[in-house]
């Protein structure tokens, strides 16, 4: 089946991280695409948007309205990027894929009892998963504990990516959430959150030196993506019960924290705001990113510039 396929390849980001020469990352509002280059300028990189409701992200239903405008975007992004499709990095939107980070004291050394006990605990955090989901996680030893991260997602759903990519000779070697593509960013920076804001959507992490402790990811009301007023209230009051439910649970002091900030338009006004409530420093994902690009192509091809390779961030 083809979807056996293609979850190994999100499986690869826990067990054994492929390779990569070129990704696009979709969302609804259009596609990112970058590609390492042997140049001293840097990545090359490529956006165009999307009209309203070419996709519209769904962890239960299928994403992609109109593959044939995906397609043809996709089409302009290779000849653009110069690159021929193979080693190809896929972000699908956050919202059309569930992570998940679990502790256990202990798990079973057989795997597939391991899986049942992990599998059992997913279902109690999301409580209503459909029958056709899959599941990729890794087991990290940790301090006498086990944590496991993972991420979910339905058949139907990435089968229909995947679909599309086939249909251009491409061969996808990793499927991941755009958020999760920061950890490489940001993993020798301590300990701390890191906060990634789309138009539809945040998505946040707390790292602690290599090992990613908490994820979050949450859609914006409908209320909130049509008044940009009240996005950064609801950001901040869902940040703030982050950070205490860290301080609480996993007796972690955050000391930082770090904003990719992809929505347009008065982008400092968050990192000002973030400051000022926590009093914690905030650094921008562009100042931990090299390659020979400009700040806003910094924040817009982050997650895969973490994805594709770490020494595309230590160029400069």
């Amino acid at each position: 089946m083809l979807i056996n396929r293609v979850w190994l390849k999100i499986k690869k980001y826990f067990l054994d991280l492929p390779e990569l020469d070129i990704g696009f990352q979709l969302t609804p509002q259009g596609v990112v695409g970058l590609a390492r280059t042997n140049q001293k300028s840097g990545p090359l990189i490529f956006r165009s948007h999307f009209s309203a409701g070419i996709i519209e992200p769904s962890f239960h239903k299928r994403n992609i309205r109109h593959p044939e405008a995906v397609k043809e975007i996709l089409a302009q992004g290779f000849q653009k990027l110069e690159g021929a499709p193979k080693n190809l990095a896929f972000l699908p939107p956050e919202m059309s894929l569930r992570v998940f980070v679990l502790a256990f004291s202990s798990l079973p050394s057989r795997k597939e009892e391991a899986e049942k006990i992990i599998f059992f605990a997913v279902r109690k955090q999301f409580p209503l998963l459909p029958q056709d989901v899959r599941f990729a996680y890794q087991i990290i030893p940790e301090n006498g504990q086990m944590r496991v991260v993972g991420a979910l997602a339905r058949q139907a759903v990435i089968e229909e990516y995947e679909q599309v990519f086939d249909s251009l000779g491409c061969q996808v070697k990793l499927i991941l959430p755009p958020t999760l593509g920061l950890l490489p960013l940001v993993k020798t920076q301590g300990k701390g959150l890191v906060v990634n804001v789309e138009p539809d959507y945040w998505g946040a992490f707390v790292f602690e030196a290599e090992k990613v402790v908490f994820y979050r990811q949450k859609p914006f009301s409908k209320e909130v993506i049509t008044n940009g007023e009240k996005r950064w209230d609801s950001l901040l009051q869902d940040v703030e019960t982050t950070s205490r439910f860290i301080k609480d649970k996993e007796k972690i002091e955050l000391e930082q924290i770090i904003l990719r900030n992809g929505v347009e338009g008065r982008k400092g006004d968050l990192a000002n705001l973030l400051e000022t409530k926590f009093g914690l420093r905030v650094t921008g994902i562009e100042d931990l990113v090299g390659g020979g690009l400009g700040s806003e192509e910094k924040v817009l091809g982050a997650p895969l510039m973490g994805v594709l390779e770490e020494t595309l961030t230590n160029e400069s």
